[in-house]
């Protein structure tokens, strides 16, 4: 049985350097990273009243 051959790309040089500098603007700047459980919760609540919405208005029809 063969196995199949994977390269593994790695960043080197000034593509590496330009990644790094990427990924530290990004954490610094980009706050819709962060996570927040309330946030989840508040769009958790969101979809399941919309669910119960949808049925209410199928039903009722």
């Amino acid at each position: 049985m063969a196995l199949p051959y994977n390269t593994i790309p790695i960043l080197t040089g000034e593509v590496a350097e330009e990644f790094n500098r990427q990924v530290e603007y990004n954490s610094k700047y980009l706050a819709g990273s962060q996570y927040s459980a309330e946030k989840e919760a508040w769009c958790r609540s969101i979809i399941e009243n919309s669910r119960l919405d949808q049925l209410k208005r199928t039903s009722s029809k």
